[in-house]
């Protein structure tokens, strides 16, 4: 014993005298090949790989607004998420229920669903209702409830900022749910509204007919930054504020939010089928369209690249981390990708009909979609770990955040919080 131990600390000894001088990106290759627990071993002896994983973790922490709460240290951090994580790999969870009118028996329609931090809100056919999630008590405690007359998918959220369109009044409603007030922006007459994002300083709002205007958080004017009448098929916003936007005429456009969304990009996309997908990566899009294929646009050289595996229907839903990317559609597959294009896995037993949702990020992934399951996966072996049985069978709406998740449709009357006990 005490040689295989002596024998297993000098292989990780060369391996971290190895990592020691390699390049950045070969170390985030390799950390995203290991779990958690073998990351915050290693680094108690990779000089190089504790400052890479304690920058990782305190970036994480900083952006989920961790750190200025508490004097947490790293590995504090590192050893909750991994209860975490273990909590949703091992199916050690509880539900919760919010219904959307008073009555659990009187029913509404689910048009919007939104989050920003532990704050969601809820759109029927004839209110918004805004709730705070606590993960600690395992409950959601309504903040309030405005009655507007609410489109499909025209709210959004984004720090404090719930946005929406009020379709009867033609107005933009602003609300800052930390501080409770509210202002209202005059909108068009005469459109209608299905695309609302908040990000940063910026409300994005596109119509039907393929209009996009643009408000500044605080300001009455509404900017018109697109108006070519253009149908949109699908929309993404990078975290340097650049908005995407594929148009079903098979146009790709992408505008700087920054510079009043100024148009930095123009391509025309007609030779794939209409794009249903689009995510960011640094340097790049990820799409999936109507035919099946699943490719990248490097948008400094405005080049496009589609992969060589397809899927045998529609895709609907790419996401990506640092090293993965991630597509499902309408042949029930779950395809893992390299970032450059090469299958590393593929799935199409773990879900039944459409995938429609796919949330990730390095230490976890969930997919979700038209059959009453929800699929937990651990992203680094790809493999599928744990299962959630729920009604709604089609699952139309997901928001997940690190401890908890909330889903709904548009066929139930309430919407489901599922947090790890």
């Amino acid at each position: 014993k005490q040689w295989y131990q002596r024998r297993v600390r000098g292989i990780i000894d060369a391996v971290c005298r190895v990592m020691e001088n390699l390049p950045e990106d070969s170390v985030i290759q390799i950390c995203s090949y290991l779990s958690l627990k073998d990351k915050l071993e290693l680094s108690f002896t990779s000089k190089r790989l504790h400052f890479f994983v304690q920058e990782t973790w305190r970036d994480y922490a900083l952006s989920m607004g961790w750190l200025p709460k508490t004097e947490l240290s790293w590995i504090d951090i590192c050893k909750a998420y991994m209860k975490v994580q273990r909590g949703w790999f091992t199916g050690h969870l509880q539900s919760e229920r919010i219904y959307l009118s008073e009555g659990a028996r009187s029913r509404q329609e689910l048009y919007g669903l939104t989050r920003s931090g532990d704050v969601i809100a809820l759109g029927t056919n004839t209110n918004v209702s805004c709730y705070r999630v606590s993960p600690d008590a395992k409950t959601a405690s309504q903040l309030f409830v405005k009655h507007l007359d609410v489109a499909e998918n025209s709210m959004g959220m984004g720090g404090s900022v719930l946005a929406i369109v009020d379709d009867l009044t033609s107005e933009l409603v602003v609300i800052d749910h930390f501080r409770l007030s509210e202002h209202r922006v005059q909108l068009p007459l005469g459109l209608s509204f299905d695309m609302c994002h908040v990000t940063g300083r910026f409300i994005v709002l596109g119509t039907d007919s393929g209009k996009i205007f643009l408000n500044v958080i605080g300001s009455t004017e509404i900017l018109c930054i697109h108006d070519e009448g253009e149908e949109i098929s699908c929309w993404s916003v990078s975290e340097t504020e650049v908005l995407c936007v594929c148009f079903w005429s098979g146009r790709l456009m992408c505008f700087s939010l920054p510079q009043s969304g100024t148009p930095i990009l123009s391509l025309d996309l007609g030779q794939l089928e209409i794009i249903y997908a689009v995510t960011w990566t640094p340097g790049h899009l990820y799409f999936g369209t109507a035919d099946g294929q699943v490719g990248r646009i490097a948008t400094s050289k405005s080049t496009v690249t589609g992969f060589s595996e397809t899927h045998c229907g529609s895709v609907y839903c790419v996401a990506t981390n640092r090293t993965t990317l991630v597509s499902g559609g309408a042949d029930s597959r779950v395809i893992f990708w390299s970032l450059t294009g090469e299958v590393r896995a593929t799935d199409h037993m773990a879900h039944i009909g459409v995938v429609r949702h796919i949330f990730l990020n390095d230490w976890i992934m969930i997919t979700a979609g038209d059959a009453n399951v929800i699929v937990i996966w651990d992203p680094s072996t790809r493999v599928l770990k744990h299962k959630i049985h729920h009604n709604p069978l089609k699952i139309k709406f997901l928001s997940v955040h690190e401890s908890w998740m909330v889903y709904g449709s548009p066929d139930s009357n309430f919407v489901m919080c599922v947090f790890v006990k």
